[in-house]
């Protein structure tokens, strides 16, 4: 018997968590059920996300995850579990739409299946090996995940996918251990009865988080739209901001939206190349275009302590100033709310794209860039009340307007 090693990770979502079937029977990206239609974690989507850190060493990679070349093979160390619901899940859809300048791209509209945040995912990690530093390989990825480097599914770098790990436990069995090991069932909730949580510090390495704190200057609106008829038969709103598809029904704000204002600024500061850079590229219609992943991952926003306005409208006609037929509305708003905002930024990010996001972050304080809709009316404002760096606060470097230095890590 070789030592056995095997880790229980218990994961909250803390956002939208979307891993793809392959199929558009209910949107374009269904997600991933079992033959009970409760989503799972597929083992291979985990193997694939943490396989994926040893990418720039790949003597590693294939040492720890095996390989196939020719008639050459190495069999993985690391055995992977699908990811099991072992909470209640909220499902919904969430829409999608590339702009450009405020104003839908054709062609680029899309809705998804997701898991909506809160949901609660448990999933076991197992070692096969005599050597402990296959440990250390695997315990440096679960600190990735812990510090929310590592996530799961599609859009990981626009918010989705986020988990925290709400608890890790570590067994191991030593070659003298059969009898132990025989006895112990990784998958069976009373073998983990009297082991301590293991304790996990958070990795970020190859990135630097960036955290602000914002209030709303007003009103901001992200819509979902609604044909839904209440308890007592009343029509609901036609549209309202979007929300959390759970018990709270706390308004976001996607990483999706957040990226593109911000990617819109930084092409007006540095252009296309510079952008596609940092943000990514990818072009849909020819997959044999050279694409390269985003540099920079951004949080999806809960929104605290904010005022929900329900109000009815009429859209009127700019030049007879009447009202226009069957242009009556109903909409939801979020108003004076806080929240926060997490960016991770790579290390190898310039002095120039530094100073760029710091300008960014600098217009939204000052009220020169809006996230959302109706922005052309006031919505979608924010100031900034706390930033740090990798936990030190830059706060009273709001005022400085210094953006090239707003940014800069030590």
């Amino acid at each position: 018997m070789k030592r056995q090693v095997y880790y229980r990770i218990e994961m909250q979502l803390a956002s939208p968590l979307s891993v793809g079937s392959g199929r558009n029977e209910t949107t374009d990206h269904d997600i991933v059920r079992d033959k009970r239609g409760k989503p799972y974690i597929p083992a291979s989507s985990i193997a694939g996300v943490f396989r994926h850190t040893l990418d720039d060493d790949i003597a590693l990679q294939n040492r720890v995850f095996g390989m196939i070349s020719g008639n050459d093979s190495v069999s993985s160390r690391v055995v992977f579990y699908d990811g099991q619901l072992v909470s209640e899940s909220a499902e919904s859809v969430r829409d999608s739409v590339k702009l450009n300048k405020k104003v839908g791209v054709d062609g680029a509209k899309f809705d998804m299946e997701t898991i909506e945040t809160g949901s609660i995912f448990s999933t076991i990690i197992e070692i096969a090996d005599d050597a402990e530093s296959v440990d250390s390989v695997v315990e440096k990825m679960i600190s990735k995940l812990k510090a929310g480097v590592l996530r799961f599914g599609a859009k990981t770098s626009r918010g989705y996918g986020v988990v925290r790990i709400s608890s890790l436990k570590k067994c191991v069995f030593e070659s003298n251990q059969l009898d132990e090991w025989l006895d112990f069932d990784p998958l069976d909730d009373q073998s983990w009865n009297g082991i301590d949580e293991y304790d996990l510090s958070d990795d970020l390495t190859g990135y630097s988080k960036i955290s602000l704190h914002l209030m709303q200057n007003g009103a901001i609106s992200i819509r979902e739209y609604s044909t839904d008829v209440g308890e007592n038969g009343e029509t609901l709103p036609d549209f309202k901001h979007i929300s959390l598809h759970d018990k709270s029904e706390a308004s976001v704000i996607p990483g999706t939206s957040w990226a593109g204002a911000f990617r819109a600024r930084f092409l007006d500061f540095a252009g296309q190349a510079a952008t596609d850079a940092l943000f990514g590229y990818v072009n849909e219609k020819n997959k044999a275009d050279p694409s390269n992943k985003s540099r920079i991952i951004f949080s999806e926003s809960v929104i605290s302590d904010n005022l929900l306005k329900t109000m009815t409208r009429n859209s009127i006609d700019r030049f007879s100033a009447a009202t226009k037929e069957t242009a009556l509305y109903t909409e939801r708003t979020s108003y004076n709310g806080h929240t926060d905002l997490t960016i991770y930024l790579a290390d190898d990010a310039t002095e120039k794209e530094r100073a760029a996001l710091g300008a960014i972050i600098l217009d939204m304080h000052h009220g020169f860039i809006s996230v959302g809709g109706l922005t052309s009316v006031g919505r979608g404002m924010f100031r900034v009340i706390d930033l740090s760096v990798n936990g030190i606060d830059k706060s009273s470097m709001l005022d400085t307007e210094d953006a090239a230095q707003l940014l800069e890590v030590k």
